[in-house]
């Protein structure tokens, strides 16, 4: 019988799980990716749908279902087993106390305090009044778990109660503020609420939009329209993005990501059939937040409001984007509508023609400037260029840059020698800190006998039943002992019907799985294995050429003539052998 893990990992394709997280692109039996835990523009990232393992030939991470999790997700083993047994549909019978960590008792709390809320709405008649007129379908309340919170300052914390959970777990959980006499009260009162998930769905936090029946004027006014849970063990509002669990696959299919600034304008986008579409919720973008989308999308596409301080707000938020380089559009809304919701509720098909018919940042700010500045004077010209050129400075391609600077110098009507000289001009500017641009962290670099050491072993595990090539390699040409041990075990199976699945250790699978990766991108395979395996061979002649040297020196210092012809002797048949294996032909 399959251990939990075993079955889970029989249940769930890597390249699905792997899928879910970064846009892959296939590459023979294999997927290839940029890598999702270093930067890159080059992908090294492979994932191995054959042997149900990924490795990463840039920044050395690699291994199975859990170990990705863990990685990407932040998560302990425990965790990453209930999270992936869950999505298995496989029962975790015997729960050990260490797999009920706080962090998977606060997802039950915040799912259980979901469910409350969702119950909460279909007992109020005005909520869902309301949501009709702003043209909220049921099918998208219940798709999105939309509920609502009593004006009551211990409903919810009651409820919780019965389902065994303490007022300090509920504080933690973000749901409870802890007042000054000593005492909790509910943070969500009287609001209509949106559960905001993370990528695989489970709640990890709330928004809440005020709801204040017409002629009630117990509530004060001045409170705030939306507020959102803070920082928890769970939500990390950097890194989280409203609707992304459910926008993900379309993302990946169609390369793009729409962007709008709040929960109705995102519901509403998914409920108008552009699904692609992730909300920051008020707040600008942030890198985690962006390279969670850049691991499915090349584009991404952003709303603007129709007032210039949301076009500067979001500005700032798209200009981020650069980098990660990502391809910046912007879906302009028609005149007198003011965000997606609004659209979508006008008219759905306005709101989808916005997004087909996107246009690129610089050519947003390239036309507003010509609204804004008469091009005819010269504090005109001098406004438009400033407006519009460090959007073209933040182009990658020299191509689109020369394309925009000539159109400028059309636009305000001096030659381009001039544009390209203010362009080329230092400014005071600083660039945006951003994790993107950290230093990247790299694996030390191994010695190439050792890159051979693992590209051999690798292409013994792939040539088992075909073992003639290998010729004339032993034990002792492997440093490391752990090798040696892989390598003797492949020599008992040479050409025997014993299959890699019945003799393989995880390391060998790795590196099985490397060469292979290495032999894709080769015209000749068996010309290329007989390459590697003359290097390595070669190389280890050299260590030991080096060896000797060093033994001969000794020698010659203490006289001992029988010691020193014989280590001569053995210094001339190794420089032979390493001249021998240098002039063979394949």
């Amino acid at each position: 019988m399959n251990s939990p893990t075993e079955e889970i990992k029989s249940r769930i394709d890597i390249a699905e799980l792997v899928g879910g997280y970064v846009r892959l692109i296939k590459a023979g039996s294999n997927f290839k990716a940029l890598c999702p835990f270093h930067k890159e523009k080059t992908p090294s990232f492979n994932v191995s749908p054959t042997r149900q393992i990924w490795h990463c030939f840039g920044c050395g991470k690699g291994g199975d279902h859990f170990k990705f999790v863990m990685e990407i997700e932040g998560l302990d083993f425990p965790e990453a087993l209930q999270l992936l047994a869950k999505r298995a549909g496989v029962e975790l019978k015997r729960e050990d106390p260490r797999i009920r960590s706080e962090r998977n008792r606060t997802y039950d709390l915040l799912e259980e305090a979901a469910k409350y809320f969702a119950d909460n709405l279909e007992t109020v008649s005005a909520i869902k009044t309301y949501l009709k007129k702003r043209g909220v379908i049921d099918k998208t309340i219940t798709d999105f778990r939309i509920g609502f919170s009593f004006d009551s300052w211990d409903g919810l914390l009651r409820h919780l109660h019965k389902k065994k959970y303490a007022d300090a777990e509920i504080e933690k959980a973000g749901l409870a503020i802890k007042g000054e006499g000593g005492s909790w009260y509910d943070r969500f009162r009287s609001r209509i609420m949106f559960p905001i998930n993370d990528v695989n769905g489970r709640v990890v936090g709330f928004g809440g939009r005020i709801f204040q029946p017409i002629g009630d004027s117990q509530r004060p006014t001045a409170e705030a329209k939306y507020i959102n849970t803070p920082q928890t063990l769970v939500y990390d509002k950097s890194r989280v993005l409203y609707a992304f669990d459910k926008a993900k696959e379309s993302i990946r299919k169609q390369n793009t990501c729409v962007i709008v600034e709040g929960y109705m304008d995102a519901l509403m986008s998914h409920q108008a059939g552009v699904v692609n579409t992730v909300a920051v919720s008020g707040t600008a973008l942030t890198a985690e937040q962006l390279k969670a989308i850049r691991r499915l999308a090349e584009t991404v596409i952003s709303c603007f409001d129709s007032d210039l301080a949301g076009e500067e707000a979001t500005k700032r938020s798209i200009d981020l984007a650069v980098e990660f380089d990502f391809e910046r559009k912007a879906a302009i809304l028609p005149h007198g509508i003011k965000d997606p919701a609004d659209a979508v509720l006008q008219n759905p098909q306005a709101w989808q023609k916005a997004v087909l018919e996107a246009v690129p940042i610089t050519q947003l700010f390239f036309d507003n400037a010509l609204l804004r500045f008469n091009p005819e004077t010269s504090e005109g010209a001098k406004a438009i260029a400033a407006a519009v050129l460090p959007e073209i400075k933040r182009l990658a391609n020299e191509v689109e840059k020369a394309h925009w600077i000539k159109k400028l110098a059309g636009a305000i009507r001096i030659s381009e020698e001039s544009v390209w000289n203010e362009f080329t001009r230092p400014t005071p500017e600083t660039r945006v800190a951003t994790t993107a641009e950290a230093v990247e962290k790299r694996t030390p670099q191994k010695s190439r006998h050792e890159q051979l050491e693992e590209l051999v072993l690798g292409l013994m595990g792939l040539s088992v039943k075909a073992p003639e090539i290998f010729t004339g390699l032993t034990s002792d040409m492997f440093v490391k002992e752990a090798h040696r041990d892989i390598f003797n075990e492949l020599k008992q199976n040479a050409g025997k019907t014993a299959t890699l699945v019945q003799i393989q250790t995880d390391r060998l699978n790795h590196l099985a799985f490397r060469a292979e990766v290495f032999l894709a991108a080769s015209p000749d395979k068996e010309i290329e294995v007989g390459s590697i395996v003359r290097e390595f061979k070669s190389e280890h002649l050299k260590q030991k050429r080096d060896g000797l040297s060093r033994k001969i020196a000794e020698a010659e210092k203490t006289d001992e003539e029988t010691i020193l012809a014989a280590l001569v002797k053995e210094y001339k048949d190794t420089c032979d052998e390493i001249l021998k294996i240098s002039a063979k032909k394949v």
